[in-house]
């Protein structure tokens, strides 16, 4: 079996979850390290990265990167999914709504927000997942959570009775679009429902290098699929970084912390490479050391 490390970047089809998309590039590539970076509904389709070899040893620093999405609502609907495969709760004429309104709700929902994560998220309460409680027809209290919107952009509206808008919309880590897109119908007083999502951005993966799972199997197939891979120090760009020699290097193998040939921001996060450009460990900076705290090889 060869040697592969590094991220793949998906654009997932709608239907499947992350982790079928996880399981499918396992049996095709036939490694057993796999993850993704972060969570997409079987109805989203788009940016997931999947950590291939010792890149799974960052998969947690991919997914707390920012996102982009665009998404499409539908007005004058409410589900108990907060989309449109959810079970209608109620129902309502929005041809009042125009425009206007709709721009000046999302205004309101732009900056530092609280949000209340879906009964169908991934969010974990007592050993289980919040979507696995909502299957079980539980729903259970949940506290807010402070995320980050920092651009929403009205790319389309299409007025009636039940009217539809798409957006896109530029956001931290943990914010939930259907969330947001039922807060504002609840906002314009009609109700909203997530009617699709396809995420076009992830940190420094863009849809525009996405690759299907088909394109993966005809790459592995005629053995060209490293031209795929996105390599650890690509994906991690927005990080310090330092090439070591082979004395630094086999201290850092160790788990000895060194003294850093390059100066960085106190606490800060740093790469450590080989003299061959590979990640070998990640450390922190401080007081012009570098301390491993996660060796990659």
């Amino acid at each position: 079996m060869m040697d592969i490390n590094g991220i793949l970047i998906i654009d997932k089809p709608q239907g499947v979850t992350s982790h079928d998309v996880v399981a499918k590039i396992r049996k095709l590539i036939g490694v057993k390290r796999v993850g993704h970076t972060g969570t997409l509904d079987p109805m989203a389709t788009g940016v997931l990265g999947i950590c291939i070899g010792k890149a799974t040893r960052i998969a947690e620093y991919l997914s707390s990167n920012d996102k982009e999405y665009v998404a499409e609502a539908v007005f004058g609907i409410v589900t108990d999914s907060l989309d449109t495969t959810g079970r209608v709760m109620d129902s309502a004429d929005a041809s009042a709504v125009g425009e206007e309104d709709i721009l000046a709700a999302t205004r309101s929902f732009v900056g530092e927000i609280l949000q209340i994560p879906p009964m169908v998220s991934a969010v974990h309460h007592e050993g289980k997942r919040l979507y696995e409680l909502a299957r079980e027809g539980k729903r259970i209290e949940r506290q807010p959570r402070r995320v980050t919107v920092s651009k929403m952009e009205l790319l389309e509206f299409h007025p009636g009775e039940h009217s539809v808008a798409k957006w896109r919309v530029e956001c931290s880590s943990g914010v939930y679009v259907r969330s947001l897109c039922a807060d504002i119908g609840e906002k314009l007083g009609c109700g909203a429902a997530m009617s699709s999502l396809r995420r076009i951005r992830t940190g420094v993966f863009d849809i525009g290098n996405a690759l299907t799972l088909d394109h993966i199997k005809d790459l592995r197939e005629c053995g060209r699929l490293a031209e795929a891979l996105t390599p650890i120090p690509i994906a991690l760009k927005e990080w310090g970084s330092v090439v070591l020699d082979h004395i630094l290097l086999e201290r850092i193998l160790h788990g000895q912390v060194i003294q850093s040939p390059v100066s960085f921001d106190a606490e800060e996060k740093v790469l450590l490479l080989d003299d061959k450009g590979e990640a070998v460990s990640l450390a922190h900076y401080r007081e012009g050391a570098l301390s491993p705290f996660k060796v990659l090889v």
